[in-house]
């Protein structure tokens, strides 16, 4: 079965599917997503490690600094591009950072770390998003959990977060 539509951008674009039930579910929510102007075609969708080397070259054309380079460059080349470095944006879902996370949780990342990697990869797909490669940031919603064994405890005994007191 095949799959012919006009995305917002007034490109014809044909997906082609083994049953007429799948096309149509796809078909409904892709005219959805045309409709809300948030649709990418895959096929022409950059991959995630594509995205990341883009905002890595961002960074550099901005003038950051070569420590804050390297560490964005160490989170792609060892957590990212392992990982889900090959998935197309236009593919990638909550889920599937959810699932990104999980396998980096794992792999012995620890919850700071994961926070961290997760903040690049947002930041890596924002990028994407300014430059019209990717029509919104499916990781935006996605949170590592606080490690609870780990927080600060106060006076009381009890976990406390840092705040500053109004005075």
């Amino acid at each position: 079965m095949i799959c012919d539509y006009i995305d917002q951008a007034g490109n014809r674009h044909i997906r082609t599917f083994k049953t007429r039930k799948a096309a149509d579910a796809w078909l409904v929510g892709a005219r959805s997503e045309v409709a809300a102007g948030i649709h990418t075609a895959a096929s022409a969708s950059i991959t995630v490690a594509e995205a990341c080397a883009r905002w890595i070259a961002h960074g550099e054309a901005e003038g950051l600094e070569r420590g804050t380079l390297r560490q964005r460059s160490q989170h792609i080349k060892h957590h990212i591009v392992p990982f889900i470095g090959a998935t197309k944006l236009a593919t990638l879902t909550l889920p599937a950072v959810n699932n990104f996370l999980d396998k980096l949780r794992d792999a012995d990342r620890s919850s700071v770390m994961r926070r961290k990697v997760l903040v690049s990869l947002k930041s890596a797909i924002t990028c994407a998003q300014r430059e019209g490669l990717v029509a919104q940031n499916v990781a935006t919603p996605a949170k590592v959990a606080t490690d609870k064994r780990r927080a600060s405890k106060g006076r009381c005994g009890r976990a406390t977060t840092f705040r500053r007191s109004r005075r």
